[in-house]
């Protein structure tokens, strides 16, 4: 298993935005795709989650927050932690989220 989620989840296809995200009491399911191809999806779900934090960060040169999605991915890293648990820190431009969780299960609507 790879301990990048960014390299298994963006599959060398460039810059990706988050198309959705929806986060329950012990669930967490993200899809993401590229900027240039956002019809092609790919949806990591993450369970046993434990949310460390989610910060909103606004650019000091903008004059609002924009959550409106699609969110740019700045980064999305991963380490492992206790067994089965990995730490997920996934950073995009006015938002950061910062959670533990299994590693995720993983789907794409096209393969490349």
């Amino acid at each position: 298993m790879t301990t990048s989620i960014s390299e298994l989840l963006f599959r060398s296809l460039g810059t990706h935005a988050v198309k959705r995200l929806s986060i329950s009491e012990d669930r967490l399911e993200l899809t993401v795709a590229p900027w240039d191809d956002l019809d092609n999806e790919g949806t990591a779900v993450f369970n046993h989650l434990k949310v460390s934090y989610i910060e909103a960060e606004r650019d000091p040169l903008d004059t609002f927050l924009d959550f409106n999605l699609p969110w740019d991915i700045i980064r999305f890293d991963s380490k492992p932690s206790n067994h089965p648990a990995w730490h997920f820190g996934l950073c995009c431009r006015d938002i950061v989220i910062g959670f533990e969780a299994e590693w995720p299960v993983i789907t794409f609507t096209n393969q490349p």
